[in-house]
């Protein structure tokens, strides 16, 4: 648990990081306003809090310059004091997709850590920032609050970790027969939302959704005491609590960022033929360990995340007895996350499912105490009811009329690599890394659909204070470059002078995408979303998949994996900080830039060589998590760079 990580810090940390029980509490109101403007991201004025901003500047200046001097030495062709004027800044971005994504995430975390054997350069160490979302959001959220130990510690459950067990089903860890064990599951669960039912807070799936996740994700279950009425399983536990692990003391885990989206009303859900379910213009919220709410114009504010729930019109509290503590309990915000049941209402895939879900809307029904809850996305009493942005004129944020702001999975706006947190002018990133387990296909393989609704919406929503790079027009043709099959860098060049924050700019964005093995056989990784359970030898062979895909780059003839790869990867990392330090590009990283940067340039020739090859990604299936063979010809880029460089095309991004 939590707390035995946090036996070196005061007591009040240990009594904060619990909380009594899965319920809130009413506190009275602090003297100062609970709202907090980010600033008006139309003219530029955007500002983290004041909390992350100390927690982000002491790691830049005490943590890192040891690590990237380390990290950058001896071979990209740069001397390392030029590029540390202003060093390099990089975040994380994990996708949703249910246990996949948690796992490719999770093994793709593997790749980047400078504490396994095989690894990237330990990049992971080097992160700023880590975001989160849905099943990614379950990673990322693990990591933080379980003091960030090694992937294979903490999912398999070693040195230490008691492991996410997923051999337990999240929604019949008991198994289709195992009656007696699901219902003392299911009253462990319930017994739990019930006490926030009965407080007087609102109450939905998404609460039992979460404490069932709370089960695995955390460290205060065991597979001896899971079905156990009596044990605890971190019922109290706070997602502010990371604050008090001891790397997130000393500034040496990244900044994690969890990512859901808005959703004003039922009858705003997107039906027919769109491919989404929330619209793209609707405001994406983001918890910290400090603060939740949104730096999107549609809001720009935030409050404190222990003042979450609480329910204030035009920024003041109606009551000043009537603040709330606690509501941010930490299965509760990866569960918002991944609120996905307004979405698959109608496709409940079986009648067990069906069964199980009206079973559990029956007793959220029994123990509902207030009128209006919503009963299939997360209900958080609305701190925002009547708030008007900066630089919006008379424009309210869209869901200032609603008592419940009504909180969804975060991809459910299209955008499952959450991406936007970390575009933050404000957060000065300079690369991101873009792990994307998305299911686009009909096998569940990513196909680039969410980098292209980030396109979209930064274009029609955002284009006024923040920018992304050029990338396909279509899935389609992320799949004929075989852009889905390895790892690609969009928007090397900008005209800035490696300023991320100057209007027009962007960072480097690496997309990581879930693919067949290198060999064209193996451990296939692309399971379905709703699979919520893994035997622990598929959990090995998929971590080590995931892991062993992070490393492969791009194939070079015979090889199974790119030996520069690493050097590219580092090449990458530092490009803005070179171009800010006025330093040309080197002979070694000019070379691997070019041979990982898409460009228009380019995109002929990838199309024209994947299609030579046979790279396709539709014939790929997947045995529910079994071993089998892959029908891709995996893609060598090497002939592609060779031919890019001979007819000495520009790479623009």
């Amino acid at each position: 648990m939590l707390l035995s990580a946090a036996l070196t810090l005061p007591l009040v940390a240990s009594v904060l990081g619990q909380a009594a029980s899965y319920a809130p509490r009413l506190v009275d109101c602090p003297t100062e306003s609970l709202i907090e403007r980010t600033g008006s991201p139309l003219d530029g004025s955007q500002s983290l809090q004041a909390d992350e901003a100390a927690y982000i500047t002491t790691r830049r200046s005490q943590v890192l310059p040891p690590l990237w001097t380390t990290y950058l030495a001896n071979d990209t062709g740069y001397n390392v004091s030029q590029l540390m004027i202003e060093e390099p800044k990089l975040g994380i971005a994990t996708s949703g997709g249910g246990l996949r994504a948690s796992l490719y995430g999770a093994g793709t975390i593997a790749a980047l850590d400078s504490r396994n054997e095989t690894n990237l350069g330990g990049l992971l160490q080097l992160a700023e920032y880590t975001a989160g979302l849905s099943g990614g959001s379950w990673a990322v959220s693990s990591f933080a609050m379980n003091d960030l130990p090694t992937t294979y510690d903490l999912v398999l459950g070693q040195n230490g970790q008691t492991g996410w067990l997923l051999d337990m089903d999240i929604l019949a860890p008991g198994g289709i027969l195992g009656f007696g064990d699901n219902d003392d599951y299911y009253d462990i669960l319930t017994e739990d939302v019930r006490a926030k039912a009965q407080a007087g807070f609102p109450v939905s799936l998404v609460d039992i959704w979460g404490r069932g996740l709370s089960m695995h994700f955390f460290n205060g279950t065991t597979e001896s005491d899971f079905f156990d009425t009596n044990s605890l399983h971190d019922q109290g536990l706070l997602w502010s609590s990371i604050r008090y692990t001891q790397n997130f003391q000393s500034h040496a885990q990244p900044f994690p960022i969890v990512v859901s989206t808005s959703r004003v009303s039922m009858e705003e859900q997107i039906t027919g033929n769109s491919s989404t379910v929330i619209p793209l213009r609707n405001t994406v919220f983001e918890f910290t360990p400090y603060t939740f709410g949104s730096f999107d114009h549609t809001l720009s504010a935030r409050i404190p995340l222990t003042f979450l729930g609480t329910y204030l019109n035009n920024g003041t509290a109606v009551n000043s007895s009537a603040c709330v503590n606690d509501f941010d309990n930490a299965g509760f915000v990866i569960g918002t996350s991944a609120a996905l049941f307004n979405a698959v209402q109608n496709e409940f895939s079986s009648d067990t499912f069906t069964n199980l879900i009206s079973t559990l809307l029956s007793d959220i029904t029994d123990i509902q105490t207030v009128d209006y809850a919503v009963p299939l996305v997360s209900n958080i009493l609305n701190s925002f009811f009547g708030f008007v942005p900066e630089g919006q004129g008379s424009a309210p944020f869209e869901s200032n009329n609603n008592t419940v702001l009504e909180v969804t999975d975060g991809g459910e706006n299209g955008e499952n690599v959450p991406l936007g947190p970390l575009l933050v002018k404000a957060r000065e990133l300079d690369i991101i890394l873009a792990i994307d387990a998305s299911a686009d296909t009909d096998f569940f393989w990513p196909n680039g659909t969410s980098l292209l609704a980030t396109a979209e919406r930064t274009r029609d929503y955002s284009a006024n204070y923040t920018s992304f790079p050029r990338i396909p027009e279509s899935p389609d043709e992320f799949v004929a470059q075989g852009l889905t099959t390895r790892p690609t860098f969009f928007g090397c060049n900008i005209t800035t002078n490696g300023n991320v924050s100057a209007p027009g700019a962007y960072p480097i964005i690496v997309y990581m995408p879930n693919a067949p093995p290198p060999s064209g056989s193996g451990y296939l990784t692309n399971t379905s979303t709703f699979k919520l359970n893994y035997d622990p030898e598929d959990v090995v062979s998929f971590l080590d998949a995931a892991h062993v895909n992070g490393m492969k780059g791009f194939e070079t003839g015979d090889e199974t994996s790119d030996p520069q790869w690493p050097l590219a990867l580092k090449c990458a990392t530092v490009d803005r900080a070179r171009t800010r330090a006025g330093v040309a590009r080197s002979e070694v990283c000019d070379s691997l830039m070019n041979k990982y940067c898409w460009s228009d340039g380019v995109a002929e020739i990838l199309t024209n060589y994947t299609a030579s090859t046979g790279g396709n990604l539709g014939d790929n299936s997947n045995g529910g998590g079994t071993s089998g063979a892959s029908s891709l010809s995996a893609l060598s880029l090497s002939a592609v760079a060779g031919l890019v460089v001979a007819t000495g095309m520009m790479l623009m991004a």
